[in-house]
């Protein structure tokens, strides 16, 4: 059998198991949820104002891209889908 000698003397801390300290954990694993979803979103905005010649270069599927976007075309200029339709003025 190994025996294992430390050269730090052995701390004992309390864990708290209280209500606050767990709705402390939650809103902090709540946040951090919400900010890589909004992270998530932002880039397939980028990804979705690219051109859909370069997100094929690039090996990413267009239409996959808009699909995630979840219908919203105020995030994609379907003028650049289809060059007869008009370009929507900048505001």
């Amino acid at each position: 059998m190994a025996a294992v000698e430390t050269s730090m003397p052995f701390r004992e801390e309390r864990v708290r198991y209280d209500l606050l300290a767990a709705l402390a954990a939650a809103a902090g694993a709540g946040i951090a949820a919400f900010r890589a979803r909004r992270r998530e979103r932002a880039l397939l905005v980028a990804l979705s104002r690219r051109s859909p010649r370069l997100l094929a270069d690039m090996g990413v599927d267009a239409e996959q891209v808009y699909a995630a976007l979840d219908g919203s075309w105020d995030e994609v200029d379907p003028a650049r889908l289809r060059p007869g339709l008009p370009r929507r003025s900048p505001i």
